[in-house]
């Protein structure tokens, strides 16, 4: 009888349950899948009334016990291909993209809601709409423009910060890595379109508010680690030895969970943003404003002005409405093609670059191209006038921000990369006088230098040591870029190597994800350029020297005249990152000691010609 009983239990409970409940688990979860979908836009919410339908069905397809189900809804509604190209495959397990979808969803329910306890969350949505962008491949920005709404959320977060009390350590001004991620969001969600269609109210406010950071831009971050230091990792008794005025403060780093594993993360530098969202508003207005009256008084065209004799250099009609209507900064956007990819760099250096000191760097990954600089840039640099820039920037006071008056200089030159090849040893980046680091105000080069120019190299001699290196020319345009055989390879992977106890990227004590770079044969880049020659005439003659460091692609470059009418110019250095198409950074002046706020501002230059590009 027992058994009799035991026998029919089971019988009696699956005829209590309806046709839907029994069905085999993998079609219940095609049937959810489809469900989930058939709405692209927005998170799973369809899940939810399936979920309440019975037990039954809630035990089949809950999150906690289908992470298969939810991880081919996070591929269906989210990019993918970047974090399987950039990390190891213990971040892309079904485990972690439906961790991935749990969290994003969260993220992008409340963008859409503005929720007023949103701020307890802002950090950590910045943190994840930045990632998303720079995954993105189509759908991450489908789904945070046009679901959540991430203009209008922006704006908001925007105006809500600014509300804050200047003293608050999460003010507009203070939370330095809470406005550089709202910064970069900004642009990377810019268009033409969209800057030129701002309210003009709206876009003087963005102005007003952006100033400050590039009056007083030696108090931001602008590099991740300090620009007088070529060879990384510092030691650890260098840092009481850094001025204060060599590309300090750093990024804020910051322990963050990616994929469901947590990572550690530098904040992007808060100043190339900035200045990318300030001059792309500049140039709207240059589009609606008149030129002066004070231009009807110059020579109309070049040919006019050699008639009448005109010293050198010496502005023309023409070129002032040039530079005045068509020199214009590029947007961010996929323009080659290659998506997620154009980002890599961005990526590799907010996971690699955190800390300066570290001689551990399992991300280590791409940080520049080869021949991203080699062609023709154009843009401007932001010259305060000296007197305010002093009054600003003057120590023991309160500044006034505001009113700071801009002339705008027209940068046009022609660029050169030159490369040393393995075997050969580049040249040394001598010590700064006072022991800080290398020589910045002379691009990490040696001040007794000897460079002599040939079809396809540059030859650089040391004068104090005696060295001789011999640097290739890189030709974008051919099959064999460097006149001497090379074995190039751009390719790089991801290896699973021994676990440390204290490793931040360790899953359930498995493995650790290291990243490791093929070698291009490449063991340093030296910049060549000069000014065009049909600029020269109107802006100056200059010529470019300069050096990528290796340890995260920043770059600098020392401008100097080579026409004794515009000597008057000086020596300036102009320092910064590539950013898609766009070198972006600040300029100094090199007369003033390198532990000392010397005369400064920003520039932005973009590429002109678009080059093949492989990997440094």
């Amino acid at each position: 009888m027992l058994a009799q009983r035991m026998l029919a239990g089971p019988s009696a409970s699956l005829r209590s349950l309806s046709p839907f409940e029994l069905l085999d688990v993998p079609i219940l979860e095609r049937i959810a899948f489809y469900l989930v979908t058939s709405r692209f836009i927005g998170p799973p919410s369809e899940l939810v009334p399936l979920l309440c339908t019975s037990r039954t069905i809630n035990a089949s397809l809950r999150f906690r016990d289908n992470s298969h189900l939810y991880s081919q809804i996070f591929c269906q509604k989210f990019d993918s291909a970047a974090v399987i190209r950039r990390l190891s495959w213990g971040r892309t397990t079904v485990e972690c993209f439906s961790e991935e979808l749990r969290k994003r969803s969260t993220t992008l329910t409340r963008m859409r809601h503005q929720n007023a306890e949103n701020f307890a969350h802002l950090q950590e949505d910045l943190w994840t709409v930045y990632l998303m962008l720079l995954e993105n491949d189509g759908k991450n920005s489908d789904q945070l423009c046009l679901w959540a709404e991430l203009p209008t959320w922006l704006a908001n977060v925007i105006e809500d910060k600014c509300q804050v009390p200047r003293e608050h350590p999460f003010s507009w001004i203070n939370d330095i890595e809470g406005t550089s991620l709202i910064l970069w969001l900004l642009w990377m969600s810019s268009s033409e379109g969209s800057v030129k269609n701002e309210d003009p109210r709206i876009r003087n406010k963005i102005l007003t508010r952006l100033e400050p950071f590039l009056v007083q831009g030696h108090r931001f971050s602008s590099a991740y680690a300090p620009d007088a230091f070529f060879y990384l990792p510092l030691c650890a008794e260098t840092e009481a030895a850094i001025p204060c005025t060599t590309g300090l403060p750093l990024p804020i780093a910051r322990d963050f969970v990616h994929y469901g594993r947590k990572i550690r993360l530098a904040a992007p530098p808060l100043i190339p943003a900035a200045l990318l969202n300030y001059v792309v508003r500049l140039e709207v207005r240059l589009d609606e404003n008149p030129l002066p009256s004070a231009v009807a008084q110059l020579p109309e065209t070049r040919a006019q002005a050699a008639a009448m004799g005109l010293s050198l250099p010496r502005l023309t009609q023409e070129d002032i409405v040039d530079f005045h209507f068509h020199t214009r900064t590029r947007f961010s956007g996929d323009y080659n093609g290659l998506g997620s990819e154009r980002l890599d760099s961005e990526w590799f250096r907010i996971v690699s670059c955190y800390d300066p000191w570290a001689v551990d760097r399992p991300l280590r990954g791409i940080f520049y191209h080869l021949g991203s600089l080699t062609g023709h840039w154009n843009g401007r640099a932001l010259i305060p006038y000296l007197q305010a820039h002093m009054e600003a920037n003057m120590p023991n006071r309160r500044p006034s921000l505001q009113g700071v008056t801009w002339a705008h200089e027209r940068i046009s030159c022609v660029f050169k990369e030159h490369h040393c090849l393995v075997p050969d040893e580049p040249i040394s980046a001598p010590a700064e006088a006072h022991g800080w680091g290398e020589d910045i105000l002379n691009v990490w080069l040696p001040r007794r230098l000897e460079i002599k120019h040939g079809t396809d190299s540059l030859t650089l001699h040391d004068l104090e040591t005696g060295k001789i290196v011999r640097y290739e020319t890189y030709h974008a345009d051919r099959d064999n870029p460097y006149s001497r055989p090379s074995k190039m390879s751009s390719e790089w992977r991801c290896d699973l190597s021994a676990v440390s106890e204290d490793s931040l990227y360790e899953a359930d004590g498995e493995y650790e994800e290291v990243f490791e770079e093929r070698t291009s044969g490449v063991t340093d880049i030296i910049i060549t350029g000069e000014t065009y020659d049909r600029e020269s005439p109107a802006w100056g003659s200059f010529s470019f020297i300069g050096r990528v460091r290796p340890w995260d692609g920043f770059v600098v470059l020392l401008r100097r005249s080579t026409h004794a009418a515009h000597a008057y110019h000086g020596r300036w250095i102009f320092k910064g990152y590539i950013h898609e198409r766009s070198l972006v950074g600040r300029w100094r002046e090199t007369g003033t000691a390198v532990d000392q706020l010397g005369y400064e501002g920003g520039f932005v230059l973009c590429k002109a010609d678009e080059t093949s590009m492989n990997v440094f």
